[in-house]
């Protein structure tokens, strides 16, 4: 069966003081009443979150992996290492471990941001994030942080009829800066957008999951030997070796950003 899970269907918690958390997909082996669903092998999970006007939420650090933001709702500002930097719809954050960091909605308007937490680093590295958090003494680590948006990146074909936006490739791909490469817990994250009546070929992908996370209109995906609706909200798996496909059979445009990690 297809993992399929709208963000609506899920009962919201609160974290980091004002956060509004939707947990969408977790890690294979997550207890089920812990996310949507737990299917992931090569990452740690996809989640959502809202933050209300005039709210921040609290200043925190990770010892053990990065975090990618990519806002889908908004504008607002993203405190890292005492360093402030603006954010709206389409941009797409990474925060390495050891940064510390906090969102801050200053605007009129709610703020919306997907979180894609990368895969865990080793134990060894852990314990030595360990060290160097305990040694900034809350400025951070000050690494340098990648942020762009989706439009900075020129489109390509992909799949035969999808447009393709580059958003964040692997740390040190070739002919790549590291601001549009800087994640290492995933292999890459892509905004695709695809025409109305338009469909792309099935194919599969060995050794890589990926997770479709449908930002604008509707279709269908087609996922094995399985054909499913698919609009705004949903977050579709796709195992690694398992062919996959788009239709839009819709009068609207069909965007997604697809979340690639590799799996052992």
């Amino acid at each position: 069966m297809v993992t399929k899970v709208n963000w609506r269907d899920l009962v919201p918690n609160v974290a980091h003081e004002t956060a509004i958390v939707w947990p969408i997909l977790g890690p294979e082996g997550t207890e089920s009443t812990s996310y949507g669903a737990a299917p992931l092998l090569g990452f740690n999970a996809l989640t959502r979150h809202m933050i209300q006007p005039g709210k921040a939420g609290d200043y925190h650090v990770h010892f053990d992996r990065e975090q990618v933001y990519y806002f889908t709702e908004g504008s607002g500002k993203m405190n890292i290492d005492e360093v402030i930097y603006d954010v709206k719809k389409g941009d797409a954050v990474c925060v390495p471990p050891t940064s510390y960091h906090h969102m801050i909605n200053d605007t009129d308007e709610w703020l919306v941001h997907l979180i894609i937490n990368g895969k865990h680093v080793s134990l060894d590295q852990q314990q030595k994030n360990k060290e160097i958090i305990a040694a900034s003494n809350s400025h951070g680590s000050k690494q340098p942080i990648a942020h762009r948006n989706w439009l900075d990146g020129s489109p390509h074909i992909s799949h035969g009829a999808a447009l393709l936006w580059s958003v964040f490739a692997g740390k040190g791909a070739e002919g790549r800066s590291y601001n549009e490469a800087p994640v290492e817990g995933i292999k890459k994250i892509t905004l695709h957008r695809l025409q109305p009546t338009v469909q792309t070929g099935t194919h599969s992908h060995a050794n890589m999951e990926q997770v479709y996370f449908f930002t604008e209109g509707s279709g269908k995906m087609i996922v094995g030997d399985e054909t499913v609706d698919v609009s705004e909200g949903d977050a579709v798996y796709g195992p690694a070796n398992v062919q996959h496909g788009l239709i839009n059979d819709s009068d609207g445009w069909l965007e997604h950003l697809i979340i690639s990690a590799d799996v052992d």
